[in-house]
């Protein structure tokens, strides 16, 4: 009991002033409703504050091991729409007609590991190598199967990614709505756009058009992005348009990527005709 009579005696002072503070504080935001209406719109704000900050930690920790999740479903579901396909014997799951799905095409998850974004050759580092049957020319997409670019190295245990924003980078693509094909490349002006080029005058290209990828080494259905402008040539044979990325590359975290079983066959075809 002593001690606490002791303990009071140093602090009281301390305590009067805060309770007094306190009082102060009180009366001037009840003087008037603006100041009342101030204090409660700044402690509201303080409050909210506080509460996302606390929110976005608890995301940023979570995020990661949920996206790594998810991308390890999407393979297994892909896996799982493959062993249906082919116990069906065609590319068609029964009862999903909408889905078309080519089982000559495997998907392996990665995690990025590293990245660049703001230079003329940028590329992207995946946590998977030869060991885990990753080979060059190897597509890789996002999870919800839009474009990030081409595997160009691979090491026992990592693969080096050649994305979009490269200005090595070029693929084939076609206009989703006629089917007409082009070249897509990257000028290295914007990390939002790539140019499609090459564009048939019969192509009718318009502002909203998607653009997929038409390359053997990934199947029908993959998302380049949308076309935002285009232009005639100054000859008039053919059409040049901006592309608006729909992957964000900046931003990259899962992905997967893509095996084409027959991309050996293919390679020795080309051999035979000199391509």
């Amino acid at each position: 009991m002593y001690r606490l009579i002791e303990f009071i005696k140093r602090i009281y002072v301390i305590v009067l002033f805060l309770l007094l503070e306190g009082v102060v504080l009180w009366n001037y935001a009840q003087s008037s409703p603006y100041t009342e209406a101030k204090i409660l719109s700044r402690t509201t704000a303080v409050g909210g504050a506080i509460s996302s900050a606390i929110s976005s930690v608890e995301h940023f920790f979570s995020l990661p091991s949920m996206n790594r999740m998810l991308t390890e479903r999407v393979a297994e579901l892909n896996k799982e729409v493959e062993r249906l396909s082919l116990a069906e014997g065609v590319g068609v799951v029964e009862g999903c007609d909408s889905v078309q799905y080519d089982p000559h095409f495997k998907y392996h998850p990665a995690r990025v590991v590293s990245m660049t974004t703001s230079r003329q050759r940028n590329f992207v580092v995946l946590d998977r190598g030869f060991e885990d049957g990753i080979t060059k020319d190897m597509g890789v997409v996002t999870p919800d199967n839009k474009l990030v670019g081409y595997v160009v190295s691979c090491s026992e245990h990592y693969s080096v990614v050649q994305p979009m924003l490269s200005v090595e980078f070029s693929t084939g693509g076609r206009l989703v709505d006629n089917g007409h094909v082009c070249v897509i490349r990257w000028s290295g002006e914007s990390k939002y756009l790539v140019e499609a080029v090459e564009l048939s005058v019969y192509s009718e290209p318009k502002e909203g058009m998607e653009v997929e990828v038409s390359s053997e080494r990934l199947p029908s259905g993959v998302l380049i992005g949308k076309i935002v402008d285009f232009e005639l040539n100054s000859a008039k044979s053919a059409y040049s348009a901006e592309i608006e990325i729909a992957a964000d590359i900046s931003r990259l975290d899962n992905v997967l990527i893509v095996e084409n079983s027959h991309a050996k066959e293919l390679e020795e075809l080309k051999e035979v005709v000199g391509m």
